[in-house]
């Protein structure tokens, strides 16, 4: 699965939100974009991705950079996915 792809679909039920978001493209904004996401949402995306990915992130890891873009959370998510 492409890491984009798999962002969408964690963001969307994360935020409980329908397929509008599949329309979302990688410089849509979503720290301070979106009023829904909140550090509550980042916690939930950080285990459901650890629940897909079968994988462990460390609190070292987690920066507000990576959650400014759908792209850059994606980047992230890529560099779980080669990890594995």
């Amino acid at each position: 699965m492409e890491s984009l792809e798999l962002t969408r679909r964690t963001v969307r039920s994360c935020l409980q939100l329908g397929d509008e978001v599949n329309s979302f493209d990688r410089d849509t904004q979503l720290l301070g974009g979106l009023p829904e996401f909140n550090s509550l949402t980042i916690t939930a995306i950080i285990a459901s991705l650890e629940d897909e990915l079968d994988c462990e992130i460390d609190d070292a890891e987690i920066t507000a950079e990576i959650f400014e873009t759908m792209g850059s959370l994606a980047d992230f998510v890529g560099e779980k996915m080669n990890q594995l």
